[in-house]
């Protein structure tokens, strides 16, 4: 069991992501490209996503809708949900979740049992998707139909760090394709345009080296980002921190990959 002081853990994997840890209480915007479902550890957060600030046990924030969070406590529990992962009623589902306070209540304690309970309820292996949404969520959701050229583009795009650079023309004539037909394609079946989808998961690819003793400019360069100043805009406009401010609230965290999920090759702090 985690204790008040080191309460910081990550379980990540292809299609979903669960952190509990520091909030980074900057207020700075933030951009993510998946679903992203905040919880209160304790007291309610503030949370600013285009309407102002409002307290909250729960919240719910779409993919690539920009917004600002504080937590008081300055702790906060967090689920992401990679939009492509998920059909119209996966996500029907999910705002259901969130329609009433009451529901907001519910789904906050559950996730707060889980965490406390944490490294005793995760098989060696690693969670699946499905494994995940039943253990936080109480149920499973559907995946999204796609298009198999689609999918393979996307296995590479998530599960391979160097192809998260890659060109819409190189996977458009690795599969067939004309670029357009291949950009028309891949927004239809995973719902976000290419670009924000290959941005993204490159960002994201940060979070397996968020407590790695690398350097950032190796890391830098490793995702792909053509200079350290690239990559640390990128990094702050998609999760609202600097890289640096990132690694250092992460000294003592806890990752554990999925069973889908491979981390990127590197040095651990411990």
């Amino acid at each position: 069991m985690n204790t008040p002081w080191n309460p910081a853990v990550l379980v990540i994997g292809r299609d979903r992501l669960f952190y509990s840890g520091l909030a980074g209480n900057s207020k700075k915007p933030r951009k993510l490209g998946n679903f992203k479902l905040y919880f209160a550890t304790d007291t309610p957060f503030e949370i600013d996503a285009g309407q102002g600030w409002q307290d909250a046990q729960a919240a719910l924030v779409r993919p690539y809708q920009t917004h600002r969070l504080l937590a008081p406590s300055g702790h906060i529990h967090e689920i992401g949900l990679e939009p492509e992962s998920l059909s119209d009623t996966a996500q029907a589902q999910l705002t259901a979740l969130f329609a009433t306070p009451q529901g907001c209540a519910t789904l906050a304690k559950r996730v707060r049992e889980r965490h406390r309970r944490l490294p005793h309820l995760l098989p060696q292996n690693g969670l699946s998707t499905a494994a995940f949404d039943r253990l936080f969520l109480g149920q499973e959701l559907a995946p999204r139909p796609m298009d198999e050229r689609i999918r393979q583009v996307l296995q590479l795009m998530c599960d391979e760090v160097e192809d998260s650079t890659v060109a819409a023309e190189d996977y458009a004539s690795e599969i067939g394709l004309s670029p357009s037909r291949f950009l028309y394609l891949f927004k239809l079946n995973t719902g976000v345009p290419f670009r924000s989808m290959r941005m993204w998961k490159r960002a994201r690819r940060f979070l397996d080296h968020a407590n790695s003793q690398r350097s950032l400019t190796d890391v830098a360069l490793e995702l792909g980002y053509p200079d350290s100043s690239h990559f640390s805009h990128s990094i702050r406009r998609t999760f609202g921190l600097k890289p640096r401010s990132i690694r250092q609230g992460s000294k003592h965290l806890k990752v554990y990959p999925g069973a889908n999920y491979t981390l990127a090759p590197q040095i651990w702090a411990g």
